[in-house]
């Protein structure tokens, strides 16, 4: 799912009333599936004991059925998404629910020759074996019209919240760049009168490209790394210009990480929040550093030293961040505070662009 979990899902869709009414509910229909099968199988036991004995064979191989065609559905959708994941979710849970059932009726067959002393037919195995994949079959569509019921749903909900930051983004656009277009026209004006001088001309074109950027990537849900690292780089050199070797940055990025996806202006976010909320000091000196983690996460690492008057939040920050993660991957960005460090990893993803 990204997808979260299935299992935290279903629990979390029904409270402990439901959980408790869907265990009696499960242990009532394996009961009379057990209590049925036994006639099924090889007919009517000679006496009480011989029921009994059948009955429980029966039982553990029902419970069985259930409750590991339950795990298997619920491991499946958790590593592969219902939506983008559907052929290869299918194809897997067929062989693996009918390797499951073969290694369960097998174990049933070995029980009744053994613990039943009954003989079988060829014919009441392959009887056996249908029903017992049928039952397992049936319960496997419950759990995933459940999980496909729950991810439609999760989908929605991150649209909405995808949707909702964008707003809120764009708002924040309007208010704090009236307009954008007319101010990156004034910074190439400016970076003609100041050609003569390598610093400030070196300076406004940073600015410029970072104007570029913004008005290229606005629209975009996702950017390549490269082109985000690049942008950055533009980022920390006029930050450097202000604060000189009072703050570090060490951008550590192999190449082969360049062709993954990240949504745009989600770096310069957060090292824009790094300088926020941190002193910058030559006693409190500032150290970023952003490197790939072996997981491939994108990881932002600062040292914490908090500053005393923050300045006020914008809100488009780690929360818009997270919103376009989940609308994009469903996966979570991490998020650690501890050891005088605060660190923010991104997880990288493919996206065609």
């Amino acid at each position: 799912m990204k997808q979260q979990e299935f299992s935290n899902s279903f629990a979390m869709m029904m409270n402990p009333t439901g959980r408790t009414r869907e265990f009696i509910i499960r242990f009532t229909i394996i009961t009379i599936i057990s209590a049925i099968s036994p006639f099924l199988d090889f007919g009517a036991p000679g006496n009480e004991t011989d029921f009994l004995k059948a009955f429980l064979v029966s039982f553990v191989r029902t419970a069985l059925l259930w409750n590991g065609s339950m795990l298997i559905i619920q491991y499946l959708i958790e590593r592969y998404s219902i939506f983008k994941d559907t052929i290869k979710l299918l194809v897997y849970q067929v062989i693996v629910l009918i390797v499951f059932v073969s290694l369960v009726e097998l174990a049933e067959l070995y029980a009744i020759k053994n613990f039943l002393n009954i003989t079988l037919s060829h014919t009441q195995k392959t009887s056996m074996f249908v029903i017992s994949l049928i039952i397992t079959f049936m319960i496997s569509s419950i759990y995933a019209s459940v999980a496909f019921f729950i991810e439609w749903k999760e989908n929605l909900l991150r649209t909405q919240a995808l949707e909702k930051a964008n707003l809120e983004a764009r708002y924040e656009t309007l208010r704090n760049q009236v307009n954008p277009h007319f101010l990156f026209n004034s910074l190439n004006t400016l970076l003609m009168l100041v050609d003569e001088n390598p610093v400030a001309s070196r300076y406004v074109e940073s600015i410029s490209e970072i104007m570029r950027y913004m008005l290229q990537s606005r629209d975009k849900e996702a950017v390549l790394l490269r082109d985000e690292l690049s942008i950055a780089r533009e980022y920390v050199y006029i930050q450097q210009n202000r604060f000189g070797d009072k703050l570090k940055v060490e951008i550590d990025v192999p190449e082969q990480f360049y062709h993954y996806a990240i949504p745009p202006l989600a770096l310069q976010m957060l090292l824009e929040n790094t300088l926020k909320h941190n002193v910058v000091s030559k006693e409190h000196p500032l150290l970023a550093k952003v490197y790939v983690s072996p997981d491939k996460y994108l990881v932002v690492e600062n040292n914490l030293k908090s500053k005393i008057d923050k300045e006020p939040s914008t809100g488009v920050g780690l929360e818009n961040i997270r919103s376009r993660y989940l609308y994009l991957t469903g996966k979570e960005i991490l998020v650690k505070k501890g050891d005088g460090k605060f660190v923010v990893m991104l997880p990288l993803f493919e996206k065609q662009i």
